[in-house]
């Protein structure tokens, strides 16, 4: 077999060329006029800037790159939002209309080794242009490139794309290979953790995948006591492709979630990637920041709200122990919208990437998408439908599930490995007692436990994937009004005591880590601040009296 060739990819990150245009009728057509009149950073958040914040149009980034002429090579980009155009010396050679997923677009050979790399990153709404993002989110939509860019150069011949690994038993060291592409016969030959290469042929293929049994008794497993990795490197003659794995199983059964056959119970938190400085391209400083915090509250539980997380973030809570609930991008879709053959399709394709680009992130354990949509309604089954196949299909080593605010009239809970619920009780409608509307926190979870016994669901597991309570960060109040940190503080008191000493249930994402930018204007009305603050942090990390009391109950 040739050797083969692999290298290593080029960052682009740095400082980029820069103008913003707020015209409406911009068009590809316009890209030579340009005037590049700023200069920005990559990655960045255009509109979390001085510059431009707040302001929705068309931002543009523009650098020179290097490739040898003749070279293969394609650019990788790990998120840009909202949208995207990417142009090679004026010629448009890629776009995407997924905010927070990575994308690939290839760069047309030269004989010229200086070439022009422009991006548009686009932040105005426009539903048929965009319909995974729309204005009623109750997080801030921002445009730019969020994420890392790099250039990578390709040999010439068939590429190894993608690798998936499988862990089929922890305990007997038996793995399930997964390559694309492949064909019947082709060779491949597989290190493991930089041991001796061990060629395997690929007899079952199916859609173009190759299906590698590999067995290697007595690798360390994966847990968050012990987040033991492993890395694999797979070539197919021309092209050497290497993933980082953790090697553990992840069941559901009689109620709880197991890990390589040990129960869990899953205390943590949601988390947005957002600062008011930075937007959600968080500086690599800051991830590291918010994984130690959590760690110092006791969470081994992050629910990544409501999009696919940071490549970087994920390669951290596998590092350091972490258990994630990973989600592709939706948030309070109609029923209208989610029977939409369109807007369909848009879930599918964002989905299908979400699970390609994190699968081998062993902090994965759980796979969701579309928060709080309309569940209740019938209509709304042909994109619940298509999901729940998709990622059943493509990757059988997680658990399926999604945050439903509908509690007991959601219609598809039988289809789901586990239920997940966002309920507010005691905060948005306290009606049991005005004067302690946090009586109404534990007779509401026991009501939702008791609903799913009557429907006989008591043997999934059950996740409060959402729960919490406003507090504007410095307002301490004798009286524990709403809105205060003594409230709040109470308020997760109840909550985290009722979690961790009721064995029903699996676990906890407390709403939320920390405030996060929301709506402007008179939907701001709920939001003060313009920020959803139901952080136990306000949002530059200043912890609330909540703290604490979440650490105490948590570490106990």
């Amino acid at each position: 077999m040739p050797q083969p060739t692999s290298y290593p990819p080029q960052s682009l990150d740095g400082i980029w060329q820069f103008t913003f245009q707020a015209e409406q009728a911009w068009t590809d057509e316009n890209l030579a006029r340009l005037a590049y009149d700023d200069r920005i950073a990559v990655p960045s958040a255009f509109d979390a800037l001085p510059a431009y914040n707040g302001r929705r149009g068309v931002g543009f980034y523009r650098r020179l790159i290097t490739v040898p002429p003749g070279q293969r090579a394609r650019l990788r980009f790990n998120a840009v939002g909202m949208y995207a155009k990417v142009f090679i010396d004026q010629q448009k050679v890629g776009e995407q209309y997924a905010a927070y997923t990575p994308f690939v677009v290839e760069v047309p050979k030269s004989e010229r080794a200086e070439r022009e790399l422009v991006v548009m990153a686009g932040n105005r709404f426009d539903e048929a242009l965009y319909p995974l993002h729309l204005p009623d989110y109750d997080f801030y939509a921002y445009g730019g490139i969020f994420r890392s860019v790099t250039l990578e150069l390709l040999p010439e011949g068939e590429l190894v794309e993608w690798v998936g690994v499988d862990t089929v038993d922890p305990d007997a060291g038996e793995l399930l290979i997964r390559v694309r592409p492949a064909r019947p016969g082709q060779a491949f030959h597989l290190s493991l953790d930089d041991g001796p290469t061990e060629i395997l042929t690929a007899t079952d293929v199916r859609d173009g995948e190759a299906r590698l049994p590999l067995r290697r008794p007595g690798l360390s497993t994966w847990s968050p006591d012990s987040p033991a990795l492993h890395t694999l490197a797979v070539d197919n003659g021309t092209h050497l492709h290497t993933v980082r794995f953790g090697v553990r199983r992840v069941t559901a059964a009689e109620g709880r979630i197991l890990l390589n056959g040990k129960p869990l119970k899953l205390l943590g938190y949601c988390r947005h990637e957002a600062h008011p400085q930075f937007g959600p391209a968080l500086p690599l400083a800051q991830l590291v920041a918010d994984l130690h915090l959590l760690r110092d509250l006791g969470c081994n539980f992050i629910r990544g709200a409501h999009y696919q997380q940071d490549p970087r973030f994920l390669d951290l809570c596998d590092e350091l122990g972490f258990l994630v609930f990973e989600e592709s991008l939706g948030w309070g879709n109609k029923a209208e919208q989610l029977a939409d053959p369109a807007f369909i399709a848009a879930q599918v394709a964002q989905t299908t990437a979400l699970i390609n680009s994190a699968y081998n992130h062993p902090s994965v354990i759980l796979r969701g998408f579309l928060n709080e949509g309309q569940s209740d309604a019938a209509e709304s089954w042909p994109c619940y439908d298509a999901l729940i196949r998709l990622v059943r299909a493509q990757d059988p080593t997680r658990l399926v599930t999604y945050a439903s605010n509908r509690a007991l009239q959601d219609r598809f809970l039988e289809h789901v490995d586990v239920v997940s619920f966002n309920i507010y009780p005691g905060w948005y409608a306290a009606d049991i007692d005005e004067e302690c509307p946090l009586a109404e926190i534990r007779p509401r979870i026991q009501a939702c436990l008791a609903g799913l016994r009557e429907r006989g669901l008591a043997h999934k597991p059950f996740l409060l994937t959402e729960i919490g309570a406003g507090a504007i960060y410095g307002w301490r109040d004798p009286v524990a009004a709403h809105w205060s940190e003594d409230y709040q503080r109470d308020y997760l008191a109840t909550v985290c005591h009722e979690v961790v000493d009721n064995p029903a249930i699996a676990g906890v994402a407390l709403w939320q880590f920390c405030d996060g930018r929301t709506y402007r204007g008179a939907r701001a009305l709920r939001r003060p601040r313009a920020f959803n603050n139901k952080g136990t942090l306000d949002e530059y990390r200043r912890p609330k009296l909540a703290y604490d009391t979440v650490k105490a109950i948590f570490t106990a």
